[in-house]
């Protein structure tokens, strides 16, 4: 994220927390939900596999952020204070469902480039499915930081924020993550 990006997300943070502090809540909730929502819908789908699961708990995080506006104490960032919200939801929903799904959708199809043949098509596919499987394998903690990270485009002191962890150790979980993908499909450390 670059100084200017960087500079105008605090900038809606300090905006939206201002509105938290006011009592507006539905007027935060509603800059909440323009600001952060298709960042929280990425973690959200990627830290369930599934959209329509996914979009159920972005907004009940919403919601639950609206519930708990009047106790919010402006210790951390408003981002990612409901990240936070949002990876208590996600996990709760995840325990609920283990035992009928494992698999994490962590790469879509539209995220690889098309194909030039149908042989690159049945390659494209097949690498998709191995890297879901890849991924559905890793620890929670592991996968949460990579979902965080990459698809919530999360700095890493923020996912260490979220998941009650030191940067350090959000760094250490990524990079151990990223050595068992590599193993599992193939690759050299």
């Amino acid at each position: 994220m670059g100084a200017t990006a960087l500079a105008m997300d605090m900038e809606r943070d300090v905006e939206i927390a201002a509105a938290i502090r006011d009592r507006t809540h539905h007027r935060a909730l509603a800059m909440m939900s323009r600001e952060f929502g298709p960042a929280l819908g990425r973690f959200c789908t990627a830290f369930l596999g599934s959209s329509a699961e996914a979009e159920e708990a972005a907004q009940d995080s919403l919601l639950e952020a609206l519930r708990a506006m009047p106790g919010f104490r402006g210790e951390s960032a408003v981002k990612t204070w409901l990240f936070a919200i949002a990876r208590r939801i996600c996990l709760r929903r995840r325990k609920r469902r283990l035992h009928r799904e494992a698999l994490l959708r962590v790469v879509s199809v539209t995220d690889v480039p098309p194909p030039d043949t149908p042989l690159d098509e049945a390659a494209r596919t097949e690498l998709v499915r191995r890297l879901q499987a890849a991924v559905a394998s890793l620890p929670d903690e592991e996968r949460e930081v990579l979902a965080l990270r990459y698809q919530a485009d999360l700095t890493y002191e923020e996912a260490a924020e979220v998941c009650g962890i030191r940067p350090d150790a959000a760094r250490k979980r990524a990079s151990r993550a990223f050595a068992a993908l590599r193993e599992k499909l193939g690759g050299r450390s």
